[in-house]
């Protein structure tokens, strides 16, 4: 173990680091800030020639100053230089690194190509952290709970000139992927935008004044007050659209119909949602970057200074009162009732979508009087707990009846409580989230099912009394779901918490965590050699295979910098890079058996297998030559065996659809009364070269194979 840890763990480099990164809003968006005893360890190799001679010697009697030798190459040499004065020109210094220096700013997994990001040094008197602008977030994948940076500095002028010109930020404002600006306002930048452009903001003077201190052009002209004089004021106001509209270039134009105007760098109409400022292909800064470039890069930072500097003025705290939503007891009491209707009606929902969809119905029905306990008899349905697209239509529907739910906690809200304010400005939170804290935490879906039968109340009292005696199941119960009907800030019940508890740990994605990384590696093997050939063709780099005639880039994704367009562009590490970073974002999504899961989705898509579950095949099919001796014999032949193999759908032939009572003489028979008239469009039989008897015969045996799979009723089908 020693001889592991001194020969393989303990190797290190002078030009590369690791550390935990922090936010630090006053850094600029292109700097990263380096503690000072972590660059005494990191060299930079540079060359001394005519242009840089003097600068590098000065540094260099500085340092010999502090030190007592120092190490140089000359002609392929190393020398060690004791006396100032020594250097020539042609020798290669390796110096400390220095404010200004690039380095190249990776986060592990590296998902896509704007992972790697050219940042320029900033010493700064801290400690065992890495410091960058919270704006620089987004395209790292990471936050500031404990992620750690990977640092490499360059030491060849080649590798300095590429970190430069092709991964610096400024290089790569703009998403290869879907053209979205690379930085944008989050957070707290954010919600101080949302904040500062309601019309409830109005600013004094000295406030204007500033604020204007923190702007890219500080001298601009002040506009004019919005308000001249105010009952509650002495003084002219400015209204906070006023105040952003200084944020902006002045010869920017945006639109967005029927509800974001602005015109000349003027903010005239703007809505109450935050869509517009978030980071979107049609959002503000994503257009701003597409129209200004570098210059963009300024705008934000500056604008990021003062929408910082007003949420510190005006201040936004989470207390136990936005929990709360009502401050007494009756106003809480209220709350809980609606609450509980709400999930009334959802879990009736739920049961409805059970009878709708299940062919156990008409017995049970037969059976029920007004005294029989209907949902108990569902439950104990040995069918429906077996079915689960039934079960899954059944979730779908009870998530429907709870968006109202959500909805309606979203109207008892007042405008001032600080979770609804970052939740509306898409900062922080979620509507979901909000409400499970709030007013209930709803549904519960463990991995595979709960390990015991639950009551249908939720608590210790039911859980006891409806207990059997010696083998600790529930009559009546079911383990499929729980819903939770009390929220995080009134409290969960012993067994509320442990039903939460087993849901929560069932969703964790550490069984699947493996699953995009693997896609990765096997999607950039196949893919890496797909790049845009010279005529705008995809072809592959080995055998110049063509794959596609055109590669079609969206305008919202093209940018005047880039006038040729995307020719010799690595579209298939790009391909391969939005598929992993999609897979790695489906992590955050649940994973259980009554719930589509997108990176399951995504697996089953992609993976190929003898053994698959997908049906999806490609065949080639090659015309006869005999073909060309007539005139668009191969085209004629072509749309032929399209029409063949082309699959036509019911609906496509349908033409009206009528449902009719059967009248008394079917009432005699075990089937339903009620009769389905299908009426066919002619014109579609004939162009589809189609028969009734065929169409008939084909619905009946598809009906009867789905019929042995999902236990379905027998149906009669006749033709009219």
């Amino acid at each position: 173990m020693k001889w592991l840890k001194d020969a393989i763990l303990s190797k290190r480099s002078d030009n590369a680091f690791r550390g935990t990164m922090v936010g630090d809003p006053k850094i600029r968006l292109h700097e990263i800030g380096v503690p000072v005893d972590l660059a005494s360890n990191l060299v930079v190799s540079e060359h001394v020639n005519s242009y840089n001679f003097d600068s590098i010697n000065s540094k260099c009697n500085s340092y010999l100053l502090a030190n007592e030798k120092l190490v140089i190459k000359r002609s392929g040499k190393t020398i060690i230089v004791r006396k100032p004065n020594q250097l020539v020109i042609g020798d290669t210094v390796h110096r400390l690194l220095q404010d200004g220096d690039l380095i190249l700013i990776n986060r592990p997994p590296s998902v896509h190509q704007h992972s790697l990001i050219g940042l320029s040094a900033k010493l700064l008197p801290v400690q065992s952290v890495l410091s960058i602008n919270p704006l620089c977030c987004a395209p790292l994948a990471g936050d500031f709970d404990g992620d750690c940076l990977h640092g490499y500095v360059p030491q060849s002028i080649q590798s300095r000139v590429e970190l430069g010109e092709l991964v610096s930020l400024s290089h790569q404002l703009l998403n290869a992927q879907d053209g979205r600006s690379l930085v944008s306002l989050t957070h707290d930048s954010l919600a101080a935008a949302y904040l500062l452009t309601s019309s409830e903001v109005l600013l004094k003077k000295t406030e204007v004044q500033q604020f204007q201190m923190l702007l890219c052009h500080p001298l601009s002209p002040t506009p004019g007050p919005a308000i001249m004089k105010s009952i509650h004021s002495h003084g002219p106001l400015w209204t906070g659209k006023q105040l952003f509209s200084m944020l902006l270039p002045s010869d920017m134009s945006f639109n967005i119909e029927p509800k974001v105007h602005i015109i000349d760098g003027e903010v005239l109409a703007c809505p109450s949602e935050s869509f517009w400022l978030q980071n979107s292909i049609s959002g503000l800064f994503s257009v701003m970057f597409k129209q200004y470039g570098d210059k963009a890069l300024e705008l934000l930072s500056s604008a990021q200074d003062v929408l910082c500097e007003f949420l510190t003025m005006r201040g936004l705290s989470v207390s136990l009162s936005d929990i709360y939503l009502f401050p007494d007891h009756d106003s809480r009491r209220k709350l809980a009732d609606g609450v509980n209707l709400a999930l009334d009606d959802a879990e009736e929902a739920f049961r409805i979508k059970q009878i709708l969809l299940s062919p156990d119905s008409i017995p049970i029905l037969k059976c029920y009087d007004d005294s029989a306990d209907l949902s108990q008899s569902y439950e104990q349905s040995s069918f429906i707990r077996s079915n689960l697209p039934i079960i899954k239509s059944s979730i779908m529907a009870f998530k429907s009846v709870f968006s109202d739910l959500q909805k309606m906690v979203q109207q008892h809200t007042a405008k001032n409580n600080s979770m609804m304010m970052m939740t509306n400005a898409g900062s922080k939170g979620s509507m979901l989230k909000f409400v499970q804290q709030t007013a209930c935490v709803g549904l519960q879906l463990p991995a595979n099912r709960f390990p015991f039968r639950i009551p249908s109340e939720l608590s210790c009292a039911s859980w006891n009394r409806h207990k059997s005696e010696g083998t600790g199941e529930c009559l009546g119960g079911q383990n499929l779901y729980a819903v939770i009907r009390n929220s995080f800030a009134g409290g969960l019940n012993p067994l509320e918490c442990l039903l939460h508890s087993i849901s929560g740990r069932a969703n964790f994605f550490s069984e699947n965590a493996d699953v995009p990384g693997t896609l990765t590696r096997k999607l950039m093997y196949h893919l890496r050699d797909v790049y845009v050939a010279y005529d705008g063709t995809v072809r592959s780099s080995y055998g110049q295979q063509i794959m596609q005639f055109t590669y079609d880039t969206a305008e919202d994704m093209c940018s005047d910098r880039n006038p040729e367009g995307e020719l010799g562009a690595p579209v298939g590490s790009w391909a391969a890079c939005s598929i992993s970073e999609a897979a790695y974002g489906a992590l955050d999504h649940p994973v259980n058996s009554l719930e589509e899961s997108p990176l399951m989705n995504l697996q089953d898509v992609l993976k190929c297998q003898k053994g698959g579950t997908s049906m999806d095949h490609v065949g080639l099919l090659f015309l006869s030559k005999h073909l060309k001796k007539y005139r668009y014999g191969l085209e004629y032949a072509s749309l032929e065996v399209k029409d063949h193999l082309e699959p036509v759908n019911f609906s496509d032939l349908v033409d009206t659809v009528m449902i009719l009572h059967g009248g008394c003489g079917i009432q005699s028979t075990k089937g339903s009364p009620w009769i389905t008239h299908f009426h066919l469009s002619q014109e579609m039989m004939m162009k589809k070269r189609l028969g009734l008897r065929l169409v008939v015969e084909e619905i009946t045996e598809q009906y009867n194979a789905k019929r042995d799979k999902l236990n379905i009723p027998k149906v009669y089908i006749s033709k009219g």
